[in-house]
């Protein structure tokens, strides 16, 4: 590993710290516009500490530019709260302020995948899956397509699944 970051790296690091999305950061550092997903994941993961290192420093000297900390931003809010509360008209200003705090890194989007495997489970645990996914969503669940497909077709339709959440997990 080496000890510094390549002049791509670093515009990654700069592009993140601006509040870009992984693969956008990417993209407008060089990385091909294919590629720029993944990219922008790998370059984010622990196996890259020193750009994690750069983006946290770079977001740490923009929020003390714009001195924002965490006790700064919630009496903000609260002062936001309490002129709605006094006015019923702040709805925008919130979503402006939330807006302002995930800017600044103070809030952290977290997105789970969980793939149940059907031919794996018995019919009592299908079923009882069924009803527990019938009482979680409140009686309604989502509309759907009975397909027939072969083990080796869903490993690989896992898989897109799998890249397709990762790659709009960069965008958002």
């Amino acid at each position: 590993m080496a000890d510094k970051l390549t002049p791509k790296q670093e515009k990654f690091a700069q592009n993140v710290a601006k509040g870009m999305s992984k693969k956008d950061a990417a993209k407008h550092a060089g990385y091909s516009e294919k590629n720029a997903g993944k990219a922008g994941t790998v370059l984010t993961s622990k196996d890259n500490p020193l750009v994690q290192k750069r983006i946290g420093e770079l977001q740490e000297k923009a929020a003390d530019k714009a001195e924002l900390s965490l006790g700064t931003h919630l009496k903000d809010l609260k002062d936001i709260r309490d002129g709605a509360m006094r006015n019923n008209a702040f709805s925008a200003a919130v979503t402006a302020e939330v807006a302002r705090g995930k800017a600044a890194g103070l809030y952290v989007n977290r997105s789970e995948l969980t793939v149940n495997r059907v031919d794996t489970m018995s019919k009592e645990e299908v079923l009882e899956r069924m009803k527990q996914l019938y009482y979680d969503t409140g009686g309604i669940l989502p509309s759907g397509k009975i397909i027939e497909i072969e083990p080796e077709e869903l490993e690989e339709e896992e898989q897109r699944i799998i890249t397709k959440n990762a790659s709009d997990d960069n965008t958002s």
